[in-house]
Order: C-alpha cells, then structure tokens, then sequence
C-alpha cells in the first residue's frame, strides 16, 4: 500500500498549528500558477484546467506523485475527459503559510484540501474559500453526510469545507499475547489499571506510544485521556463557552495522564518515551515487549505492515472508560482533511465537480481506502459495498464510528475542535506535562487563555452534539 499521510493526517506529520500571515513567500517558489479558464469544452459540458496542489505525501517523488494521480485524478477524468490537471507537488513542511500567500495573490490551487476544520475559517473569514451550501442543496447531501460533517465547515452561516473523511481513537492491543495470557481489553479504571500491573509484572510495558518520530503524539494520549476521564459532555461545555478548561473534570484527566506516564506505563518512562522511534515502538508492539497502544484509525495500515509475517496478531477496542460518569464505547471524533474551492477560481464548474465526485464515489472511495491508506467519508458506512480484501478490523472500527455517529455517541479530539490558537499552545506545551515543568492546572489555565482568545475571534469550529 502506498502510504499518504492521510488527513492529510495527524499521523506521522503535523502542518503548521498557527497561520503566520505576516510571513511572505515567493509566489514562484510555491508553484502558482493561475488556473486557466475552460476553453474548446462543448457548452453544458465540464472542462477546461483544475490546477491541484498534491501534499500529504511521504515523499513527492516521480513514483509516489505518479500513485496519488492514479487515485485521486485519473478516475475523475474517465467521468469528465475534458478536464486537465495542473498537478504541482508540494512539500509538507508550511503548506498552509503557502496557500495563504497565493489565495491572497488570488491565486494558488482551485481545490485546497490541506486544512483541518479549524483551518478552514480564517481562509474563510478572508474571503478566500468558496460557499459550497448551494451545491450541498442541489446534491441533497444533507440526507447522505453525517449532520456533525455538515456543520464543522460552516463560517459565518456558510459552509466553506466539508471533511473528506473522519477518523476516532481506540485501544489497540497485541491480541496473541492478549491471548496468551487470558487478557481482555479494559473497559474501565479498575480493569486498566489492574491489567498494567499484571503486564509489568510480566516485564511487559503496557503501552507502546511514543514520540521521538512525530512531537505531537502526545496529543493523541492527551485527547484520549480528556475523553475518559472528564468525558464528552465535560468537553462540549467548554468548547462552547459554558465552561473553562480549568474545570477540575480537566485537571484530574491531565493529572491521570500524567500518573500513568510517571508509572512508567508508557515506553517505560519518560526518557524512553520521547526518544524512541516508530520502528521500536510498533516492534515492541509486535514482539511482546509492550502490550497496548493509544492512538488513532490512522494507525491500521502500519500495523498492518510491521504485523505481518509475524505470528502476532493486532486488534482494538474501544478506548476505556476511566470515570464512573463517562459511557463505555465513546469515540472521539477527528476530521483528517476537508475539501474546499478556492473562490477566485477560474474554474469553479470543473471544482465543484471534483468535489462532488470526493464525495460521493463509492467505488473510487474504496481504491483510495486500499491503494493509499486513505479514511472513509463521513457518511453512513456500509460495508456491503466493500472489497472483499479490506482487513476486516478496519471494516469493524469504522461501523462502529459511524454507528456512534448516527447515535451522536462521540467525542472530541483537540486538533478538530479547539481553535488555531488554543491547538498551538497544546502542541508547544503537552511534553511539558511529562517532565513536570508544568503542572496540569497550569497547562489548562494556558490552555483556556489560548480558547478564550480564539473565541472571541469566532475561530472555534461550529460544536456538533454528543449524547456520550
């Protein structure tokens, strides 16, 4: 499988958290190129240039540009032949600094599908993002994607983006040695934590994260902790003002986190934890040596990979629930990437048409889920129309996603629901939790200043209901 960092995605890389609109970038050195109107397309048809910016990917390489246009452009052009891409590969590292400075130029890519949801609504704010509601009505896409996808991409009452996929933290586990020592996966405090002392006792470490590979891992630990211990309800009323994230619900799930981690339940400790690397950790995963792994959807083509050929098997669960008031079988919900049109493109009829074809293809869907390691849509999931290859874990997580979804049984994750602002003080701080240069209250007292900031700019995405 050629493996994209999906999202967009949290996985392996992180674009920048904040927008820094006071840097200037030369517009040559980011390949922007005008789109070019359509032109020799017969009338009523769709034509003409969609100029594409291709990032996400591992490497831009010949070959790996090569696997991202047979995915995610040929198959579109089989249904619109007169359309052409201008594909132009970019490097990760300040994609978002780069398309700010061309749609400011008003230029930059037709279709911009490198920003999470709250990325989307400075663009939108500057004017730089096109409103997608009449399409949604004339698609009726209302009675297809789920209410929450509808409404994360909505700025200033219109909606500017619509996620491309959608993502949840889980527990996944070795289960051959689950197995082998008649283990099964916790569902509450009392069973993690009598299960982790049964595991060091065995010389095993119970969790496997780590983050030497990508800093911002501890996020994935920290939102999980958020969501099982002071729970969704607790995280709805703070993202929407009702109450501070200095809450003593917050405090004792920093607190918590920070415990386990002192215990030495994550990589063996500290030290260990922030400088060992993906490969040692998933092989610890794989060979015994640690038993658990916190962590997200992305995760599954990975573990894939460094299981096979092993003797071992993976599985999940649902992440545990450690307080008596949250619900057992919470997933907390993150948006890997949306989709937007720039609103100075040339050609918005062939834009939409792309968007429309990301959004509803099944079949092309389900290509991009095998050949690319890319997520479902948020959309009903049905797995009748799946491949018969598709690994069926993958297939159990994301019924159970979408079933929680449809039931509003679900949480949040930082880097979907928290501002620019209050997501880049998380980033530059979580680690210092773990070595105790800063206390938990103090960590979500930066953390509120940060919200509180944000939300009085309107830059926290639209919160979307949880019964979790």
């Amino acid at each position: 499988m050629t493996n994209r960092s999906p999202r967009g995605s949290r996985r392996r890389m992180r674009w920048m958290s904040a927008i820094a609109a006071g840097v200037a970038i030369p517009l040559a050195l980011v390949g922007c190129t005008s789109p070019d109107a359509p032109s020799n397309v017969p009338e009523g048809e769709v034509g003409g240039t969609l100029n594409m910016w291709i990032a996400g990917l591992d490497s831009i390489d010949d070959a790996s540009v090569s696997a991202y246009e047979d995915v995610y452009m040929k198959p579109f052009q089989k249904l619109y032949p007169n359309v052409t891409f201008n594909s132009q590969p970019q490097n990760d590292e300040g994609i978002k600094q780069k398309i700010l400075t061309a749609l400011a130029a008003g230029q930059g890519p037709d279709i911009i599908d490198a920003l999470s949801s709250s990325d989307a609504i400075p663009f939108a704010q500057a004017g730089y993002l096109e409103d997608l509601g009449p399409l949604a009505e004339q698609e009726n896409w209302k009675d297809t994607i789920f209410p929450w996808a509808m409404d994360v991409g909505v700025v200033d009452g219109k909606l500017v983006a619509l996620p491309v996929n959608f993502e949840t933290l889980v527990l996944f586990y070795n289960k051959t040695l689950f197995e082998e020592n008649g283990w099964t996966p916790p569902t509450n405090r009392e069973e993690l934590e009598t299960l982790a002392g049964d595991m060091e006792a065995k010389g095993i470490t119970p969790f496997t994260n780590a983050n030497a590979d990508y800093v911002g891992a501890t996020e994935h630990v920290l939102s999980s902790f958020l969501n099982m211990v002071a729970g969704p309800a607790k995280m709805h009323d703070a993202l929407t003002g009702d109450i501070k994230w200095t809450d003593p619900a917050f405090v004792d799930s920093v607190e918590l986190m920070t415990d386990y981690f002192d215990n030495g339940w994550f990589s063996g400790g500290v030290k260990q934890y922030f400088s060992t690397t993906d490969p040692v950790k998933y092989g610890d995963l794989v060979n015994g040596k640690a038993a658990m792994f916190m962590s997200g959807s992305w995760e599954i083509g990975a573990l894939n990979d460094y299981f096979d050929g092993s003797g071992q098997e993976w599985d999940w669960a649902p992440l545990p629930s450690l307080d008596p008031r949250v619900a057992e079988g919470v997933y907390p919900l993150s948006i890997g990437a949306t989709i937007a049109i720039n609103s100075a493109s040339q050609n918005k009829p062939a834009a939409e048409a792309y968007v429309k074809w990301r959004l509803t293809n099944a079949d092309d869907r389900w290509t991009a889920i095998k050949e690319f390691g890319d997520l479902p849509l948020p959309v009903k999931f049905d797995a009748s129309t799946a491949p018969a290859d598709i690994d069926p874990r993958f297939i159990a997580q994301y019924e159970a996603l979408s079933d929680a979804s449809i039931a509003e049984k679900v949480g949040y994750v930082t880097w979907t629901s928290l501002g620019a602002g209050a997501e880049a003080y998380v980033l530059e701080n979580e680690d210092k939790l773990l070595t105790h240069d800063l206390s938990a209250k103090d960590f979500l007292k930066g953390v509120d200043d940060a919200f509180q900031k944000d939300l009085d700019k309107g830059l926290i995405p639209p919160v979307y209901d949880t019964k979790g």
